[in-house]
């Protein structure tokens, strides 16, 4: 993965990007919650916002962090 933190597939395999491990944990915590849900909410509409608030609260500001922690691209 070099331009993307996870990824989850149709057929069901999750994918994470090594440099995860160099973030805080809350940020595993986002990003693992975020591609689970996935699973049952192929969008990022009204309903996975809402999940992701039930399992992490106010997840935008931990949205926000890792935005600004954009994985290493090689050039």
């Amino acid at each position: 993965m070099r331009n993307k933190w996870a990824s989850c597939s149709s057929n069901g395999h999750l994918n994470f990007n090594a440099e995860l491990l160099d973030l805080d944990e809350a940020l595993w915590d986002y990003v693992i919650v975020h591609e689970l849900l996935h699973f049952y909410v192929p969008n990022h509409g009204k309903l996975w916002k809402s999940l992701m608030r039930v399992h992490l609260g106010s997840y935008e500001a931990i949205e926000q962090k890792l935005a600004s922690a954009k994985p290493e691209i090689p050039q």
